[in-house]
């Protein structure tokens, strides 16, 4: 058996069974340790997850990018084959047809309200329709945005007394060539509700087939008014919005979804990343401190039996290695604990997202988190470094005892 390992392990625990210094000093240091592995854990995790979690929704809820090009091309192949060959594919995840109309709603309870009827194909986004769809199932979804269903939102349901099965007349309005307008009202029945929580879309999307309102403005075959670009990221909004403008600066109009909001969020979620770093750092200098502490505990406390060894003719390599374990003795149960009690606590989340939050304030209703094995490697990997590093102060003093003079030391 290793001398070194055998003697730190018979002497540690020995000597903390009766002294009750340093069991205490012991018992602190090793929940620090656990302690502070558990909050950096939930904090990369929560800090993480609420950035993937707010990014992906505001992704999905609508395209960054919508492009109306003024009815230049005939069919859907012929404008989405423009789009492939003039914006880097790299960056698009999704291309949609779409339409977008103010429409007014009549209930049979005559409430009334100016809402976007926004037509779409039946293969557009599911990540939508999976995420924010409260009611309905998605099978259901793809039918219910046939012919004369629609899906509103539970805010505009509510607002106007609403819901799933309820009877709703929608007025287009039209404008003759002559600019004079007329409204055509058509009859459509509610078969689901959704809900994102952003007001902004909430308040006035109405979600239905383009195939149910082609007769009423009596469009060809394949034409449609818009296209909806779906970005793998909101950086990269500007650079295509660019790419196209310098090519042909007077054939599309280009929209996005509430520029000023996105600007505000994406502040907001590149907090996180500074109150992860600020709350690791914390963490960590408490763990610095502390193993110092210990450890210059620890030596003075073996200082008599570091002046034995010297005189049994041990080297100060010996010495070095013995303390080493003494670390790992009090740092292995501590990391342990520290690891099951946080993936514990964010399985536990994740299944039943026991902390919830208000969706209004923070776009979704409870605490994300985001458990991903490498980053808890890494956290892992780096309170070890520390702990390892406090070893240098022993060292520093081992070299400078004198063996004679400790060994006469009562």
């Amino acid at each position: 058996m290793n001398f070194e390992w055998f003697f730190s392990k018979k002497t540690i625990w020995d000597d903390c069974s009766k002294n009750k210094t340093l069991r205490t000093i012991v018992f602190i240091t090793q929940t620090t340790i656990a302690s502070g592995l558990i909050i950096i854990i939930l904090a990369f995790s929560i800090g993480i997850g609420f950035k993937k979690s707010i990014k992906d929704k505001f992704l999905n809820i609508r395209g960054q990018i919508i492009i109306d090009d003024n009815n230049s091309f005939s069919t859907i192949n012929e404008r989405i084959n423009f789009f492939k060959k003039n914006i880097n594919y790299n960056y698009v995840k999704q291309i949609h047809n779409i339409i977008e109309k103010n429409v007014i709603i009549g209930t049979d309870y005559n409430k009334i309200g100016r809402f976007i009827y926004k037509g779409l194909y039946n293969d557009y986004n599911p990540i939508f329709f999976k995420n924010f769809l409260i009611k309905g199932s998605l099978k259901k979804k793809i039918n219910s945005c046939h012919k004369e269903n629609v899906i509103l939102s539970k805010k505009i349901a509510l607002l106007l007394g609403l819901d799933i099965g309820s009877n709703i007349k929608i007025d287009f309005l039209i404008f003759k060539k002559r600019g004079l307008p007329f409204v055509i009202s058509k009859h459509f029945i509610v078969s689901g509700l959704y809900e994102t929580g952003v007001t902004e879309f909430d308040d006035l999307y109405i979600i239905g087939n383009i195939e149910s309102i082609k007769k009423i403005y009596k469009w060809k075959e394949n034409f449609q008014e818009k296209l909806e670009i779906f970005l793998f990221s909101f950086l990269r909004k500007e650079n295509i919005k660019k790419a196209i403008l310098k090519k042909y600066p007077n054939n599309f109009l280009f929209e996005t979804f509430y520029d000023e909001k996105n600007h505000s969020i994406l502040e907001w979620l590149n907090m996180f990343d500074i109150n992860i770093i600020i709350i690791s750092s914390i963490v960590f200098v408490s763990l610095t401190i502390n193993m110092v502490v210990f450890i210059l505990i620890l030596l003075l406390e073996r200082i008599k039996t570091i002046g034995i060894l010297k005189t049994l003719g041990a080297k100060n390599k010996v010495i070095y290695k013995i303390f080493i374990f003494y670390i790992l003795q009090i740092f292995v149960p501590s990391l342990i604990t520290g690891n099951l009690i946080g993936i514990i606590l964010l399985i536990i989340q994740n299944e039943f997202h026991l902390i919830s939050l208000n969706k209004m304030q923070y776009f979704i209703d409870f605490v994300p988190v985001y458990i991903n094995i490498i980053h808890i490697i890494i956290i892992n990997f780096s309170i070890f470094l520390i702990c390892l590093g406090a070893i240098s102060f022993p060292i520093f003093f081992i070299n400078r005892i004198s063996t004679i003079k400790v060994v006469e030391l009562k």
